[in-house]
């Protein structure tokens, strides 16, 4: 029994560890918010809600069916005792043409639906990636605070054992104290950040704010490779906002024909029979149309629909302007960010390693006192820091890159010998 007890307690320890070790990829949190995320949900249901109106609008009205008992005897409310009975049907028409049209503002508006989801989805993934962005950069920045805080520690026992002897003063001692003080601190508020973006990542995957989720894996750039006149040219042509106002555009153009088939009739056709009591039975067939007496009602209706093409003509030219706009300050931003990586990593880092090594040895062999051993310290604490905030900022700057050109960017390796 105390076997099977310590053997337990060995299985819930490793299967807590494991818990607390699993990766959560980014691919994964892509894949659960496509699936789960309640707004996507909702703009792909309004999609298929707008793709069902497309038929309703291409079809007739429904026919009405119609029995009339006339000359039924005073008093009387015996409709089998009625001198004639008519059985008919009655179809409203629309002219020839009509129909085809409102089909086609619906097939746009179901377009225009379904731009609206994607448009939803690349926004819901952009925030997803730049909240796992900063997901990396605080766990990365608990992993640098923690490791400079235990660093700090071993040096506060060599600051003691220098100061027992006499080589050190009591105030290198309380220094090292202090900044593994703050190092833990930082800990603690980066802790408390992460609780936040952990929260921010469960509500975009479609999950309660307070639901277990692993810890993020590691990010590296994925440098692409197209320069910008091939990002402008993506921009162009698969930018949802740009293709929603060119939808719109051609909507607004049959909307501005079927303002013009309001000055052209509709008919109303009706067939009856009737049914005499003497047996004397006949029918009818009538034709109705309406008149567009008041021309002016569609006149105006022409006016606005010219204008509100117009309008949408604008607004799509200014969308065109504002994308590549936005597409280009990403996409310097980007290019910035992935410069600063390389240069910390192969410029700005090592030497501080270095540097720090150099100086831990020097005041090892009192050969360096403690403030330059600190100095050293925090430098490397903040260009790490910075590296990290780097690599967040560029995956960052990408999303939002892929949320406007519409489609996801290939990386590849360019840094070093970069020709784009």
């Amino acid at each position: 029994m105390k076997y099977l007890l310590i053997l337990s307690c060995l299985f819930l320890v490793n299967t807590l560890s494991f818990a607390q070790e699993k990766i959560l990829t980014l691919e994964e949190v892509v894949k659960q918010a496509r699936e789960n995320n309640p707004e996507i949900i909702a703009m792909r249901k309004k999609w298929d809600a707008a793709k069902s109106r497309i038929w309703q609008e291409k079809t007739w009205e429904n026919p009405q069916l119609f029995i009339d008992w006339q000359k039924i005897p005073k008093n009387d409310f015996d409709l089998n005792n009625a001198e004639e009975k008519m059985f008919g049907i009655s179809q409203m028409v629309p002219f020839p043409g009509k129909l085809s049209i409102k089909g086609k503002i619906a097939k746009y508006n179901a377009e225009i639906a379904e731009i609206d989801y994607k448009n939803t989805e690349l926004k819901v993934l952009s925030d997803l990636k730049s909240a796992y962005a900063m997901y990396f950069y605080i766990n990365k920045s608990i992993e640098t605070y923690k490791q400079i805080s235990d660093y700090m520690q071993n040096f506060s026992k060599v600051a003691e054992s220098k100061y027992v002897v006499g080589k050190a003063s009591q105030g290198d001692v309380l220094r090292t104290q202090v900044e593994a003080v703050k190092m833990s601190n930082m800990v603690i508020t980066m802790e408390q950040e992460k609780e936040t973006v952990k929260a921010e990542l469960n509500s975009l995957i479609g999950k309660n704010a307070d639901e277990i989720i692993g810890e993020p894996e590691e990010l590296s750039p994925k440098y692409i490779k197209n320069n910008w006149d091939e990002i402008k040219k993506l921009v162009i042509s698969n930018n949802p906002e740009i293709r929603q106002q060119n939808a719109s555009v051609s909507k607004n153009k049959w909307l501005k024909k079927m303002a013009y088939t309001e000055f052209l009739p509709d008919f109303d056709l009706t067939y009856r029979r009737r049914k005499m009591e003497m047996g004397n039975d006949s029918q009818d067939f009538m034709l109705g149309f309406t008149v567009p007496l008041w021309f002016w009602k569609p006149a105006l209706g022409v006016k606005e629909m010219s204008d509100e093409l117009k309008m949408a003509e604008s607004e799509s030219k200014n969308t065109e302007l504002m994308a590549v706009y936005e597409a280009k300050e990403f996409f310097v931003k980007l290019k910035t960010a992935g410069r600063f990586i390389e240069l910390y990593r192969t410029s700005v880092l090592p030497p501080a390693e270095q540097s720090l090594k150099v100086t831990e040895s020097a005041y090892r062999s009192d050969k360096e006192d403690f403030l330059n051993l600190l100095d050293s310290v925090r430098t490397l604490l903040d260009f790490r820091l910075e590296y990290y905030k780097y690599i967040a900022q560029y995956h960052q700057n990408l999303a939002m890159l892929e949320k406007i050109t519409g489609v996801e960017l290939s990386g590849g390796v360019l840094p070093e010998g970069e020709t784009k």
